[in-house]
């Protein structure tokens, strides 16, 4: 997808923030037992405003350790359902506003897409967190992408990709007009170069690397049917996806380490995505689906520091999210359910904790996907399927 194709996204999401009376698509749910179905994919990686992060590629002459398959089932301890801990639930903002809610660097303020009204600019607005229902204040006109904490974007000027920064410098990029993911310090881009024609899932990638500024670009990698994933929090890693040869059956996730250009793989499957690292980059979560091989659809959990590690299969089939380190929030899907549940798993035990039940009273009923948590875990924010405006749960001391 070209930066073009991603301004004119977001502009009809934003027009989409408009009242009406359409009803909101409802969230992802899970079924407890993993199946070959694909869940509803909830948005990654909170590292950008407004993003959607582009696919794979390989590096020539690099060091390649060998890829692990994905195994068979490894299932953890069932989920127990204990007493459900008391949470609060705040509704946040009104008039069926807003979409693709995030919490601020700091966790003060969710931050929103919106136009308010026909003579408000559309752009980020955002809503203090400790104050609910209080008028949404404009942040920027900017539409991104953007930087974790906002201070740069991404624009397409004249057709040419133009990375803007805090105080209107202005750096033309010479990617032909593709979108650039920013590296967690901001002082680097990356972006796929895609071939135009062939099968979706065998045309080459390459992956590129430049300052912010555009300055000393260079090819880092390559891939068939893939590109770049995600930047790792420490700036000098990056992990890619797809095939390291056109003719491979299975899709590779590796990490690519910028210093040195070695590559590491850490598991080979059919069909993968929804790749999530924890907030320590020791671990992430991803699951497979509709896989031709029978019984590898599911949710699987991979260690990422220890050489050799085999994905581990978990009990669970929906949305996701990091709480922290050690404990993944997850919904199952669950299409009947009166609302959703919020589950925890913490990866240090196995275990399952209820958080909130499904009910027809709850509040707890995601529209579309758009959900996030807190920078302290402690909150998250998501988008009312009832009433289409934002709603913020607060969980229970940690």
């Amino acid at each position: 997808m070209n930066l073009r194709n991603t301004t004119l996204l977001l502009c009809l999401v934003l027009a989409a923030c408009a009242p009406s009376p359409a009803a909101p698509t409802v969230a992802p749910a899970s079924t407890a037992a993993a199946t070959d179905a694909a869940p509803v994919e909830a948005a990654p990686t909170a590292e950008a405003v407004a993003v959607t992060l582009v696919a794979p590629a390989t590096a020539t002459g690099v060091a390649v350790v060998a890829a692990t398959e994905v195994p068979a089932a490894i299932v953890p301890p069932a989920p127990t359902a204990t007493a459900v801990p008391a949470v609060a639930f705040a509704q946040l903002t009104r008039g069926e506003c807003c979409v693709q809610p995030i919490f601020s660097a700091a966790g003060d303020r969710v931050l929103f897409l919106d136009r308010p009204s026909a003579a408000q600019p559309p752009g980020i607005y955002g809503v203090a967190v400790a104050s609910p229902m209080s008028e949404p204040v404009l942040v920027t006109e900017r539409l991104g992408p953007f930087n974790r904490d906002l201070s740069l974007n991404v624009n397409l000027i004249n057709g040419r990709t133009v990375v803007e920064g805090p105080d209107g410098q202005q750096w033309p990029i010479d990617n032909g007009g593709r979108p650039v993911s920013f590296s967690p310090d901001g002082t680097r881009i990356s972006w796929n170069v895609s071939a135009e024609s062939g099968g979706f899932d065998t045309r080459r990638s390459d992956v590129w690397l430049a300052n912010v500024d555009g300055s000393q670009p260079r090819r880092v990698a390559t891939r068939y049917g893939g590109g770049a994933v995600a930047w790792l929090r420490d700036g000098r890693r990056m992990l890619l996806g797809g095939r390291t040869n056109r003719g491979d059956v299975k899709s590779t996730l590796s990490i690519l380490d910028l210093r040195d250009d070695s590559v590491r793989d850490l598991f080979s499957a059919e069909r993968w995505r929804g790749v999530i690292v924890a907030p320590d980059d020791k671990h992430l979560v991803y699951f497979v689906a509709q896989a031709r091989e029978s019984g590898r659809g599911g949710t699987y959990l991979l260690d990422m520091e220890t050489a050799g590690a085999q994905p581990q299969r978990l009990d669970f089939f929906g949305a996701y999210r990091w709480r922290d380190a050690t404990r993944l929030f997850y919904i199952p899907l669950k299409v009947d359910a009166p609302s959703n549940e919020l589950w925890q798993y913490d990866i240090t035990t196995g275990k399952s904790e209820l958080l909130i039940a499904a009910s027809e009273t709850s509040p707890f009923k995601i529209g579309n996907g758009d959900w996030d948590v807190s920078p302290d875990g402690m909150q998250i924010v998501f988008v009312n399927a009832r009433d289409r405006n934002l709603w913020l749960v607060t969980l229970p001391g940690r």
